[in-house]
């Protein structure tokens, strides 16, 4: 997500996606069916869809609008001219009648805003919305079709705007104090060792041209707070929505927040949101129930609770794992889940590398999705060709195969 704010006045640009889902989604977690497939076989379920349908079909159309302050826009993944059908396709796995109806909502909220978005577009009276489910192992096409007029459609549209917008402007300050903040900000511990500099100036550079560097330090010069400290820098001239530092041990994870508490200490007005990403086997407070509202009571309701817990978290801003569990059962939703959510929202994230390289990975997908500049920071990145071929190969015991 991308946002800019200027005094007196500010705009906030939101994704299509991002706006349903702060508005749209209602009732409990449900992880007994999750319908999500990777990046590539939804590419592949849009490549079968797009061969079934009419030369004249359109694909990825860029669709935005303007209400108010907010400027929201997205791709539509099809549209047929000839018989007047916008279409939105989600690529599953498992048995459609599985998805939670909350999901499917989302799902429906999502296609009506990109309906209103392209009926204002082309002057459209009426238009016909399929919601498409792929199967992703065979490629059958389920369509679930409705009629739908521009006028209602428009006014839902504005409704979602309305309900987001003071959301917006808070976020619209955040960025701004937050990008003050950073460009003013001291080094915390006074002056930089020489070897330091040479580190901080060669991140900062590279931040700066968008480049990627390959730096080898040795043990002592400081290395976590050479690397943060120019990137942070760098981030208000960059226009970076977020920083991931990602490691592959968790003891780098822990050098990570020392800096990061130290560098945020030391910034006007700690404008800065710091995340930690964990485990759900570590965030879990009821291993043995069921992840779902029906067994377990953080999950219970989680989407009509977490309004109240988002935005106290973002006051926090300091994010580690202790915060998000104190924040999220003082609101009685799940610790590991919240922090997901909250992973929307903040300035720098700190995590496992296979949140940021896993194509199942939370940062990932968000990042490729929502179209976030990021900028990463992998620590001990030699570790990255063995954890690489962990993330991307699968094994079989011999006690699977008796």
């Amino acid at each position: 997500m991308a946002d800019s704010a200027t005094s007196p006045s500010w705009t906030y640009t939101v994704s299509v996606r991002s706006l349903c889902e702060f508005t749209a989604k209602r009732g409990s977690l449900d992880r007994r069916f999750t319908p999500s497939a990777t990046s590539l076989e939804g590419q592949a379920g849009q490549l079968a869809v797009l061969a079934r349908r009419s030369p004249g079909y359109e694909t990825e159309l860029p669709l935005e609008a303007v209400h108010g302050n907010l400027r929201v826009r997205g791709r539509a993944d099809g549209y047929e001219a000839d018989v007047n059908r916008l279409e939105e396709i989600k690529t599953i796995r498992g048995p459609l009648a599985l998805i939670p109806d909350n999901r499917r909502a989302l799902h429906w909220a999502q296609l009506e805003t990109y309906g209103a978005l392209i009926a204002a577009d082309r002057g459209l009276v009426e238009l016909e919305l399929a919601l498409v489910y792929v199967d992703a192992d065979t490629q059958h096409e389920t369509v679930l079709r409705q009629k739908a007029s521009a006028a209602p459609l428009q006014a839902a549209f504005e409704a979602r705007c309305a309900q987001f917008e003071a959301w917006a402007a808070q976020e619209a300050a955040h960025r701004a104090a937050r990008d003050a903040g950073l460009g003013a900000l001291p080094f915390p511990l006074g002056g930089l060792r020489p070897g330091q500099r040479l580190l901080a100036e060669a991140v900062y550079r590279a931040a700066a041209s968008g480049r990627c560097l390959l730096a080898q330090a040795p043990t002592g010069i400081g290395k976590t707070l050479g690397t943060l400290y120019p990137l942070l820098r760098a981030m208000p001239g960059r226009q970076l929505d977020k920083i991931g530092y990602m490691t592959c041990k968790g003891t780098g994870r822990i050098t990570a927040l020392e800096a990061l508490h130290a560098l945020r200490e030391a910034a006007p007005a700690k404008a800065l949101r710091v995340l930690t990403l964990v485990a759900r086997e570590q965030a879990c407070e009821h291993p043995d129930k069921a992840c779902h509202g029906d067994a377990c009571p953080l999950a219970n309701g989680f989407y009509d609770k977490l309004a109240a817990a988002r935005a106290e978290a973002v006051q926090t801003g300091w994010l580690d794992p202790a915060a998000q569990r104190r924040i999220a059962l003082r609101h009685g939703v799940c610790p590991y889940y919240l922090g997901q959510e909250l992973l929307r929202w903040a300035d720098v994230v700190v995590g496992d590398v296979h949140h940021a390289f896993d194509p199942h990975g939370q940062l990932y997908g968000l990042a490729q999705a929502q179209g976030w500049k990021l900028a990463l920071l992998v620590d001990e990145a030699h570790n990255l060709v063995d954890r690489a071929r962990d993330m991307y190969s699968t094994s079989i015991s011999l006690a699977q195969v008796r």
